[in-house]
């Protein structure tokens, strides 16, 4: 267990952040008439990436070149915009809550390179997901069970179940 530092400031009340949430999937249907959603921005960074690498093998594949047909450019998107807000609302709340520090968190029965391992296969899996999928979590998740599509609801229990199973997996990691 990791013990916080005297001067962190607690932790939102988790009602009064899931009330902040909804309140800005609400304004983000209402302003912009689109929902919440992550990964469409790591995919359009990923092809824009990708172009300036390798422009003819990018837009011989067809799942990237559509991000890269348009007269616009390509990082050019509203998600892009929501992604650097998330990123800069985070560095400002930890800097403000004095969070920002440099920590790993793993469990005793476990090294760091294997912490390591482990949180970078768990997040290449996710995302291989997200893709598969159609969406991330905020965009299927918190987007789609707000308005009631079925998808988005079978999407949201299946993360809480596979969730709960992958928890169950891998507890030894964290005992």
């Amino acid at each position: 267990m990791i013990d916080a530092p005297k001067n962190e400031k607690p932790y939102l009340n988790p009602y009064l952040g899931g009330i902040g949430i909804g309140t800005i999937l609400f304004l983000s249907f209402f302003l912009i008439g689109k929902g919440l959603g992550g990964s469409g921005a790591l995919t359009r960074l990923l092809a824009f990436s990708m172009d300036s690498v390798a422009p003819e093998f990018t837009s011989s594949l067809d799942y990237f070149s559509r991000y890269l047909t348009s007269t616009f450019h390509p990082l050019d998107n509203w998600l892009v915009y929501m992604m650097i807000g998330i990123l800069a609302g985070g560095l400002v709340a930890g800097i403000r809550g004095k969070r920002m520090k440099t920590i790993m968190l793993k469990g005793d029965n476990t090294t760091n390179t294997r912490r390591v391992i482990t949180a970078f296969s768990g997040g290449i899996l996710v995302a291989w997901g997200a893709r598969l999928a159609g969406g991330c979590t905020s965009g299927l998740a918190l987007t789609g069970a707000s308005v009631q599509a079925v998808a988005g609801w079978v999407f949201f229990m299946s993360v809480f179940a596979s969730g709960l199973i992958v928890a169950y997996l891998i507890r030894r990691e964290w005992l």
